[in-house]
């Protein structure tokens, strides 16, 4: 993909160098320059532009996307669904009594987690605008492309640490001072179960899951309106859509971060993974109020 964006790319320059003759005292690079702001799915657009020849314009800037955070609750169970985790607090002051101070478990274990998920759409982007009736329509064809982060969505515990006591259960599991005492009630991990996956938080009490894509998308768009405008204000409209790739599901936990797929999710999480990464592309939809400033 990042080949074809070059190549596009170069024929369109080429093809507005062998136009340029037809307006040669006008057009040419920063002898027209404009600006623009614009709201649409990427957020707040803003950015500079100038003509390169009547059929051919480029525009780079920023894309800011509001911090949308979204407030939800993730149950935590027992791993293999034995016991309950009021059941087992009963037995974290006998645990403590065979663990270090420096591994003891607090006393009060959740039953959920507050989580919180927001959206990281900003980036920036580098567009061409190709015109192919520059005198008769300011219709286009765009090309071009987005940079980014690679998380798009991300989602974590709301309070840093918040798991800590899960941590710390889980570690003593694992303590050969307490499995004596760990068999002989038969004690688990505890975490979230999602089909085969068995989800612990780190050593700091946190959990972290997101959605990852291609930093770098290439864009293919059409529209109306030019970022450059003959008058001193215009406006321009833009509908296309990203390439970012395969969406990926990532979890960061007590494993480190992984990657979940959809046939090992099982149930309604295996179906959500699934949607997710057949979503290949994301739209653009922007409306833009542009100026000329030479």
């Amino acid at each position: 993909m990042k080949k074809l964006f070059l190549v596009c790319a170069v024929a369109f320059i080429g093809l507005g160098q062998a136009s340029a003759q037809l307006e040669t005292k006008d057009y040419g690079i920063f002898n027209r320059v404009g600006v623009g702001v614009g709201v649409g799915t990427t957020g707040i657009t803003i950015d500079a532009a100038t003509v390169i020849t009547p059929y051919v314009g480029v525009r780079a800037g920023v894309d800011i996307f509001p911090n949308i955070k979204v407030n939800t609750d993730l149950d935590l169970g027992v791993e293999g669904a034995n016991a309950t985790i009021g059941q087992y607090s009963g037995h974290i002051t006998e645990l403590n009594k065979l663990l270090p101070d420096n591994q003891q478990i607090p006393a009060n274990i959740p039953e959920q987690l507050d989580v919180q998920g927001e959206a990281k759409l900003g980036g920036g982007h580098v567009l061409f605008d190709v015109y192919p009736f520059p005198k008769a329509s300011s219709f286009r064809v765009t090309v071009g492309a987005y940079f980014g982060s690679e998380k798009v969505i991300d989602v974590y515990n709301k309070k840093n640490g918040a798991l800590l006591s899960v941590s710390r259960w889980n570690a003593a599991m694992e303590n050969p001072m307490a499995r004596p005492f760990v068999e002989q009630y038969g004690l688990k991990k505890i975490g979230a179960e999602l089909g085969d996956y068995f989800i612990a938080p780190d050593g700091q009490g946190n959990m972290d899951a997101s959605i990852k894509v291609n930093s770098f998308r290439p864009y293919l768009g059409l529209g109306f309106g030019r970022a450059v405008p003959k008058k001193r204000i215009g406006c321009q409209f833009d509908l296309g859509v990203q390439f970012w790739g395969t969406p990926k599901v990532m979890v960061t936990d007590a494993s480190g971060e992984r990657e979940l797929k959809a046939e090992n999710a099982g149930g309604d999480g295996g179906d959500v993974i699934k949607v997710i990464s057949d979503i290949s592309v994301y739209p653009v939809l922007s409306f833009r109020l542009v100026g000329r400033i030479l």
